[in-house]
């Protein structure tokens, strides 16, 4: 009934192969998965150094130049007081010389 003289009984070779490639393939696919559930942690880590390192860059330039800022701002203030402080030693001087002359002391 169909079957061809010469055929061995028990299983075909060809179907032998198939499931030794498919049981390959689990095994590669087993130690895929867990190589890069190890290696996980290990590159999480990497990146979250880096985020770190990236984020004390920027709070270190930002304090940076809040201080330079503070400084110029300081130095703006100081010509300020001091120019306001020229401007009322020579009004006061002014307003006494004048009081002077008005009242004949010199």
């Amino acid at each position: 009934m169909g079957t061809t003289s010469g055929s061995l009984p028990g299983p075909d070779p060809g179907s032998v192969r198939i499931e030794e490639v498919v049981a390959m393939k689990a095994r590669a696919s087993i130690i895929a998965f867990v190589l890069v559930t190890l290696a996980t942690p290990m590159t999480h880590a990497g990146v979250a150094e880096d985020a770190r390192g990236f984020k004390n860059g920027v709070k270190s330039a930002g304090k940076q130049a809040g201080h330079a800022v503070r400084d110029g701002a300081h130095a703006i203030g100081r010509g300020a007081k001091a120019a306001g402080h020229a401007i009322a030693d020579t009004t006061k001087q002014g307003y006494r010389a004048t009081k002077r002359a008005v009242k004949g002391h010199e």
